[in-house]
């Protein structure tokens, strides 16, 4: 057990580089007060993830809590995410998975209350979320079979997935593309909500766009 704890200790780079993110999520518009919640694999064993009910402006590295995969604390004094199930069950569908921002954006959620999938129709959306962004039906989201079905929805090959009526859950392999993700789908969001009021979208298809030689993918 002492061996577990010390190969899943969270480092002082990872944890700046999660305060980070959760200060960047607030000055682009997603999240605000307490919302959201940013985690990060540490390996097989342990995730270090937000705290519960901290404000991100007030949040210190040391506010960050180290589990594993079971829930059990390792590192911390305060408590972890009330969200820390459903991010654990992403982990456990998805092993290539190394970060999951969840974000509360304005636009993603116009079309989650709506119920309606967020369609690609910006690049940077279906280079980052690799597709269609499905819409689960609204429910409380702080316990296992929550995580699972989420998880289930999102599958194996799209990136995010929205909770009617709560906001987006984002994955990368790092958590600078998980985070770009969730910009990504937010921006994406939106011209998708003002395009339609207007015509109809031209919406993308991850497969079918003709990729240059040479070019560099997210």
């Amino acid at each position: 057990m002492l061996q577990s704890h010390r190969a899943a200790r969270a480092t002082a780079p990872v944890r700046d580089e999660i305060l980070y993110y959760c200060r960047e999520s607030v000055r682009a518009g997603l999240n605000f007060n307490t919302q959201g919640n940013i985690s990060v694999r540490l390996s097989d064993e342990a995730i270090v993830i937000t705290p519960s009910g901290v404000r991100y402006d007030l949040m210190t590295p040391e506010d960050l809590v180290v589990v594993d995969l079971d829930g059990n604390v390792l590192e911390g004094s305060m408590l972890p995410s009330t969200e820390l199930p459903v991010h654990l069950a992403h982990y456990r569908r998805r092993p290539e998975v190394q970060a999951i921002v969840h974000t509360e954006s304005t636009f993603v959620n116009v079309l989650g209350v709506l119920g309606r999938t967020i369609d690609p129709v910006l690049l940077n959306m279906v280079l980052y979320a690799k597709g269609p962004v499905p819409v689960m039906p609204f429910e409380f989201s702080t316990h296992a079979e929550f995580g699972r079905r989420s998880a289930d929805l999102m599958g194996d090959t799209v990136n995010a997935v929205v909770w009617a009526n709560h906001g987006l859950l984002a994955v990368g392999t790092t958590l600078e593309l998980a985070f770009k993700v969730a910009v990504a789908v937010e921006e994406n969001a939106e011209v998708l909500h003002h395009a339609s009021l207007a015509g109809v979208p031209n919406v993308l298809v991850y497969d079918r766009i003709a990729v240059p030689e040479g070019a560099r993918l997210p």
